[in-house]
């Protein structure tokens, strides 16, 4: 076993308790036998006749399993064996019924489950947080100084009620554990402050109108379920039952396996002290089910062999029969990857029994595909692990009602121009479930431990897209954890010459993914026995595109490859298919939609999400100026450049794509058919001219400034405006739309932004270029951000840095804006009488600059 992980684990074991009397912590005590454990009195035993136990357990309601659960009127104890108190377990809660689901919903654990052990002295059971993150060899010369900043932090205690006959347990009054407000068990999202200061979330916990309503005990965990009610701003009183698991972990962690950024799945971080290095040594571990095969031997042998422990999946019975037939397959889909590795049925589906008296969706033990009356339009599929080893002990999947409302709307839009089919308010049961199967396969891809790949798409040239062979074959992507949903690339036509126009069931990335995770390798001992061949496994695929792992960027992306909802490795030349698409949906959209009550009131929506398909396009395309290629590589990787920026005529091509198209917008995207249904709307209007705006900030003009300083034959930041002032000042004439003339002003204004004191003040949101690249139909995104380490984010910081903005933005800066004075000047008096006060508006908020 690898020295480190066997440290880790007996650290975890070997969890100090705390002696009240001497007040020291980490004093090892004698391992003695279970029997001796039973029959003796030790420092925590408390002197408690047989007649004051039984007592206590009169008119008691016990529930026996691995702690006893004793309930005595309003109030719920636990009898917690000190045999077990050093042993690892997990806590968690999740909400199991709602009063209303607009900040809470059934079935989620808003709080990643808590990794705690127990122990005790005379008067008290303790809970503490054992130590994970950092680690230290015990026979390193640092580890006395190691221990000293480890002591595993008390975060619960509780009075010893009472002492079990022979005094081998305590019993603890828990109830506050299960029927108060606790933050880390808060059912209300984990929403970071600035959503928080807008948004009024959580809520005020009110005992008085709370109770135990469950509680159960099994052999490895236990669970009480509480009624718990809250008080909150915007929804007045609102009730949940909660149900709190505590499941005891396995006492010999699974054998961790090494993550590489080149292949994408969720980590658990550590960071080790060793004196052979000069720094702090930081890897991680990933998140995957312990997948063992019945018979290595004939596994080995390349023999197909069931696993030990299949990852069963419970479906949830309300989700209509249509679509969870469907969900059913889009679960199972992953046997295809896992065959390929040589497991039979790793993977079984299974509806919610109805005869199994323990079977109980809210039990941490069951991995259950759950459907939410809601209208919210999203689904997530969150895992919940064994942090010591990165273990998947439980799959969720919340699917929202809302998410049949967004496939309809984007199977509609992204493909009604070529599929007669889904030119209709209500898909076919066919289509739709086809949707739904790769909603499902995308989630549980998740509880399978694989992040996003959002630069899988990137591996399949345009014209590709509307080959039938080609797309038959691999879909719209090479992973279904890609955001690559309907194939818009598609013409009138494509779809008769048998062109596939969804994501493929899974992907070539996914089952090398897959393999990665999940095949079985011989005499493996610790996670350093198998380094070498995982990493000569990724050396094979340098150059294969098809198993590219583009990462999910959370703060400014810079590779265009890896973007949410686009196709190909031409994002202009595909959304080019794309747009022209998009207009002809738009001009008959209403005519397909409008024909009961139901579809005339679907129209709005739909709008509003064809606007938003539309700023899909430019903000890919916008991902090209300034941007770079990044690829992750090993130490040996030579024949591999860490990035590469985007060349010159790719940047201005992206920037002449997205200035043309801003313009032509107002062209066709508003129609009477739309405005005798929706009625007047500045929806388009506000926002292009917020994404116009948004192009001048400073963190577009650093992403070119970073290009410039590091780069050679690059699009400079002079190059960038210069095109900007040629499309939006020098080719308008005459009297001016009021979107010309919002774009100058945006022009004027953001650019006057680095002359003042505000000189470093994003005059943007920072909204119109991410909203509708994060609106999608996977919640994962925070999950994600929490357990994957990201690369490219490092990047964004040199950009948003203010230190590299004084070197040449301001001259090139003040050369275009006294362009756009002279040229104010030169027309203030040409155009309608809009267009000449426009002008003089512009000199005179200018004029402090040059006159």
């Amino acid at each position: 076993m690898n020295k480190v992980l066997y440290i880790v684990i007996l650290l975890c074991f070997s969890v100090a308790s705390v002696n009240a009397a001497s007040g020291e912590w980490g004093k090892k005590k004698k391992k003695k036998a279970a029997k001796e454990q039973v029959e003796s009195k030790d420092s925590t035993s408390k002197a408690t006749s047989t007649s004051e136990y039984e007592k206590f357990m009169k008119d008691a309601e016990v529930k026996e399993g691995m702690f006893n659960v004793i309930k005595k009127k309003d109030k719920i104890y636990l009898e917690i064996p000190k045999a077990i108190m050093n042993r690892d377990f997990l806590i968690s809660s999740r909400v199991s019924s709602t009063s209303r689901t607009w900040q809470i919903d059934p079935g989620t654990i808003n709080r990643d489950p808590l990794l705690i052990t127990f122990s005790c002295d005379e008067n008290k059971v303790y809970i503490h947080f054992p130590h994970l993150r950092y680690e230290c060899k015990e026979d390193s010369e640092m580890y006395e100084a190691y221990k000293r900043h480890s002591n595993p932090p008390i975060w619960k205690a509780f009075k010893i009620e009472v002492l079990s006959k022979d005094s081998s347990s305590c019993v603890i009054d828990a109830t506050s554990l299960f029927l108060s407000s606790i933050a880390e068990f808060s059912p209300f999202p984990d929403l970071p402050a600035e959503v928080r200061a807008f948004v009024p979330f959580g809520g005020t916990f009110q005992s008085d109108r709370s109770r135990i309503e469950e509680f159960k005990a099994f052999e490895d965990n236990v669970i009480v379920k509480s009624m718990m009610t809250y008080t909150t701003d915007k929804e007045g009183p609102l009730t949940t039952i909660e149900a709190r698991n505590i499941v005891i972990l396995p006492e010999k962690p699974m054998t961790p396996r090494y993550s590489d950024e080149r292949v994408g799945f969720f980590e658990e971080t550590r960071f080790l002290f060793d004196e052979n290095q000069d720094q702090l040594q930081r890897y991680g571990i990933i998140n995957r089910w312990d997948l063992q095969p019945k018979d290595m031997e004939k596994y080995l042998a390349g023999e197909l062999v069931e696993p030990v422990k299949p990852i069963v999946w419970y479906v949830d019975p309300a989700i209509p029969e249509k679509w969870r037939k469907y969900v059913k397959l889009g679960i199972a889909d992953w046997n295809i990857a896992f065959e390929a590795i040589g497991f039979k049925n790793a993977i079984v589906v299974k509806d919610y029994p109805t005869d199994d008296p323990n079977f109980d969706p809210d039990d941490i033990h069951y991995n259950c595909y759950r459907f939410v009356a809601s209208a919210r339009e999203n689904s997530m599929g969150p895992s919940w692990i064994d942090p010591r080893s990165g273990e998947i002990l439980c799959g969720d999947v919340i699917s929202w009602y809302g998410v049949v409302t967004l496939l309809n709307k984007w199977r509609m839009i992204q493909t009604a121009a070529v599929d007669p089919s889904v030119r209709c308010p209500v898909m076919t049961d066919e289509n739709m479930g086809e949707a739904m199967r790769y909603v499902a396969a995308h989630e549980i891809g998740h509880t399978l431990g694989l992040m996003h790949n959002f630069g899988a798409s990137a591996a399949y040239p345009v014209e590709k897209l509307r080959d039938p062979e080609f797309t038959q074959k691999y879909g719209t992507t090479p992973s279904i954890m890609d955001y690559a949903r309907f194939n818009y690339v598609a013409q009138p036509g494509d779809m008769e010459k048998g062109v596939k126009l969804t994501p493929p069931l899974v992907g070539e990335y996914d089952m090398f993914a897959i393999k990665y995770g999940y095949q079985v390798l011989a005499n493996v001992e610790s996670p350093d026995d198998e380094k070498a061949t995982l990493r000569a496994w990724i050396k094979e695929q340098i150059g294969n595109k098809m198993c590219f792992y583009g990462q999910q960027v959370f703060q400014f992306n810079f590779d265009p490859r890896s973007q949410a909802e686009d196709l190909s490795d031409d994002v202009i030349k595909a959304n080019t298919y794309g747009l022209k698409n998009l207009k002809y949906v738009t001009a008959n959209f209403v005519d397909w939609m409008a024909v009961n009550d139901e579809g005339y009131a679907a129209v709005e929506g739909t709008y509003k999400e064809i606007i938003g398909q539309f700023f899909r396009f430019m903000n890919h395309a916008m991902v090209n100026v300034g941007g770079m290629y990044v690829n992750p590589k090993g130490f040996d990787d030579n024949n591999v450049q860490l990035y590469q920026y985007v060349p010159k005529n790719k940047q201005v091509e992206a920037l002449t794509f997205v200035l043309k198209n801003l313009n032509d917008l107002p062209n066709w995207i508003v129609n009477d058919k739309v405005t005798a249904i929706v009625g007047p709307t500045a929806k388009p209007y506000v926002q292009q001219t917020q994404f116009f705006s948004e192009m001048l900030t400073r963190e577009f003009l650093g992403r070119l400034q970073l290009n410039e300083i590091d780069g050679k034959n690059v699009f400079t930041i002079d190059d960038y405006l210069n095109i900007i002032y040629d499309y939006m000042f020098s080719r308008k004439g005459g009297s001016l739309r009021l979107c010309d003339m919002a774009f100058q002003n945006s022009f004027v204004d953001n650019l006057k932004e680095f002359m003042d004191k505000g000189e470093f003040k994003s005059a943007g949101s920072g909204k119109a270029l991410t909203d509708y690249a994060m609106e999608t139909t996977c919640s994962c995104h925070a999950y994600c951000e929490s357990h994957g380490f990201n690369p490219v984010d490092p990047l964004s910081e040199i950009v948003l840095s203010p230190r590299i903005d004084r070197t040449n933005k301001r001259p090139v800066v003040m050369k275009y804006l006294r362009k756009a004075y002279q040229t104010a000047k030169a027309r203030s008096n040409t155009g309608n009488d809009k267009t000449r006060e426009h002008y003089r508006l512009l000199v005179l908020k200018l004029n402090y600059l040059f006159d």
